[in-house]
């Protein structure tokens, strides 16, 4: 049995697992929505950086995430676009859609990831949600630094650093696996992932906490960030 924690990075989406009850770690790429689709018979938990539940109004768990984050690191969570925005075939366009259903236009930032979150859009349903759960790195982090949040930018140096920092006393061979990750996977990805899968043993074991009270889309799809 194994849980994950999953990233979106320019090789598709990366996998940080660990194995239970060994706590052995692997990374992997691997092809997210074929997981969604038929879930491994082995996979207890996934918790994944992305959007899932997107309503056509601004969702609660990213507010709460933000003000739980308080600035600068608050501004990394993005508001979720609405579905129909997915289905734009640029940013203008798109960001033109978010602001005729929700009132606001698209970022830059969400529009990067926008096929990424249709991946799973198209292919979650209630039922996966008994095991699988939206995350936010940062959000994590701050959880892993017993309500700290975290001073430098992921992609910095210092950012890099603070954040090994963190998960060395949790997973010993961190370090080996950002230096042997795959090469259309970014420092920032992997670090992510494995903070990602920190969430997922929460969630496993029960501990993990949501960031405020959940919400559900027009497909009964439970929008919430868990830590």
């Amino acid at each position: 049995m194994w849980v994950a924690g999953v990233d979106g990075c320019r090789g598709g989406w990366v996998a940080f697992k660990i194995a239970v009850p060994t706590l052995s770690t692997a990374v992997e790429l691997i092809d997210l929505p074929s997981v969604v689709r038929k879930k491994p018979r082995d996979l207890a938990i996934l918790a994944i950086d992305i959007p899932i539940g997107l309503l056509d109004r601004s969702r609660a768990c990213d507010k709460a995430a933000r003000t739980l984050l308080g600035q600068p690191r608050g501004t990394s969570v993005f508001a979720a676009p609405c579905r129909a925005s997915l289905s734009e075939k640029n940013h203008a366009a798109a960001s033109a859609a978010n602001l005729r259903i929700s009132g606001r236009g698209l970022s830059q930032q969400a529009w990067g990831i926008a096929s990424k979150i249709k991946q799973v859009d198209d292919t979650i349903t209630p039922g996966c949600q008994m095991w699988m759960f939206e995350v936010h790195p940062e959000v994590c982090f701050w959880a892993l630094a017993r309500g700290r949040a975290m001073a430098h930018g992921k992609k910095t140096k210092a950012g890099v650093k603070e954040r090994l920092d963190l998960l060395g006393p949790v997973f010993p061979d961190i370090e080996g696996h950002l230096k042997n990750r795959p090469s259309n996977v970014g420092k920032d990805d992997l670090l992510d992932a494995a903070v990602a899968a920190w969430t997922a043993q929460r969630i496993f074991k029960g501990e993990a906490h949501r960031v405020c009270d959940p919400e559900r889309d027009a497909n009964g799809v439970e929008a919430m960030i868990w830590y």
